[in-house]
This record gives C-alpha cells, structure tokens and sequence, in this order.
C-alpha cells in the first residue's frame, strides 16, 4: 500500500527547519512581481530627455527595464508612459525614481493598471 502526502512541499517539517532556499527552483514558486504604470508630463524635448536619462541612471542599474511609449498630453505637452514589472525587492528603487521624477514632472503611477486598455498594457 502507498501513502501519499496531503502536506504541500513548504508546509513539511523538514523543510520548515532548513528553509526554502533548499528547494530545488521548480518547487520554489514563482517570484511575486508586480505590475506598474507610470505616466510623467514632460513640456518639451528637454524635459523627455532628462526623465529618459534618470530611467537609465536609476532604474536600469537596478534589473528593472520599462517599456516606454509616448501620447499626447494636456496644452501641447508629451506623457511619458512607462510599464514594468518589478519584484518587491526592486520597488524601493521604483519609488526613489518616482520621487526624483517627480521633483520636478508631475507623475501619475498605478499599480496593476486596467487590463482593458489594449494599447497602454
């Protein structure tokens, strides 16, 4: 007769006392990510490169890449609309950007944004 186990793999006991760090990956889950928007007012060519240029300074050294589109903004301005996932671990470098950005742009960010707009996701 075999018995089979009704504990999942991170409830057993000898692995609550050595952690999940000796699970192999496949057992481990999925790393948690989260999903962001991030829509910043930028008046002219200037104003786009500098926030680009604090993307490549802050983010990018960080793991995180966004994916960057532009549409036309409020009185003749650009928004700067920029999507990535991050893990919480990268979130801290998410909200110094968010932040710095925001200085000196207004920036509207949202966590998991609607899925209904097809063109923004």
């Amino acid at each position: 007769m075999r018995l089979i186990s009704t504990q999942s793999v991170s409830t057993h006991p000898l692995l609550n006392k050595l952690g999940l760090g000796m699970l192999p990956r496949w057992l481990r889950g999925k790393r948690r990510q989260h999903h962001y928007r991030l829509q910043i007012r930028c008046e002219d060519r200037a104003d786009l490169d500098q926030v680009l240029e604090m993307v490549s300074h802050t983010l990018q050294p960080a793991g995180l890449h966004p994916v960057q589109s532009m549409t036309p903004g409020r009185s003749g301005g650009r928004e700067l609309v920029l999507n990535l996932r991050c893990t919480p671990s990268q979130r801290r470098y998410l909200v110094q950007f968010v932040h710095q950005v925001g200085a000196a742009h207004p920036v509207r960010w949202e966590l998991r944004p609607r899925g209904g707009d097809p063109e923004r996701t």
